[in-house]
């Protein structure tokens, strides 16, 4: 576990950065080492080891989204089918920014399924994101924006696994655009046909 009495912050800061573009095992100690600015005896008296090291990365890109989640799907003024372009779009500007998909969904692909830590962060994760996108569906159905054909537990799934796919066509190259184009396409699908929709919403960095 990284130690509580020194200000580790910037340091998984850069080891996640490292582990986002990179994953999980080609990333190298040396290369974490370069990274942060701490030598080997600093970052394993710090963190203990490479994988605990990484698990603090994954908390820390976890803590964001989720805060990210909380501040605009949770904000009772604007129309939940809005909060949810507004998310989905941040995020998919950042894998074109890094030629890679979400961290955890990229995690879930390489090594959770090697490893039973990192298999329970990643499907709470998951798990959180769903349910945050099914509460926001939800008011959506309440406000008449949802297409009634499309239950708000299965608007949130088809929304994770757009968000899954979305991550491995970064991590094959492909632009903002194209990929910001086949999500509107599933956020199409979602919304009321009789309701007018969003193609684009102001971009926000998540709250610190």
């Amino acid at each position: 576990m990284p130690r509580p009495d020194i200000d580790l912050s910037p340091a998984i800061s850069a080891a996640k950065e490292v582990f986002w573009r990179r994953g999980y095992e080609d990333t190298s100690i040396e290369e974490v080492v370069q990274a942060t600015g701490l030598n080997r005896y600093a970052l394993y008296n710090a963190f203990g080891g490479k994988l605990e090291i990484f698990l603090a990365a994954l908390e820390a890109y976890h803590n964001e989204r989720k805060q990210l989640f909380l501040d605009v799907l949770g904000d009772p003024e604007r129309s939940p089918m809005d909060a949810i372009q507004e998310v989905s779009e941040f995020c998919i500007s950042q894998m074109a920014d890094r030629n890679a998909g979400c961290l955890m969904c990229n995690i879930a692909l390489e090594i959770s399924h090697h490893d039973d830590i990192i298999a329970v962060r990643v499907n709470s994760y998951l798990e959180e994101i769903r349910s945050a996108k099914e509460m926001a569906l939800m008011q959506a159905s309440e406000r008449g924006e949802l297409n009634p054909a499309i239950t708000p537990r299965d608007g949130a799934s088809l929304l994770v696994a757009n968000m899954l796919g979305m991550g491995a066509l970064a991590r094959n190259g492909a632009s903002r655009i194209e990929m910001l184009n086949i999500f509107n396409t599933g956020m199409a699908v979602l919304s009321h046909p009789d309701v007018p929709k969003k193609t684009s919403v102001k971009r926000r960095a998540p709250s610190k």
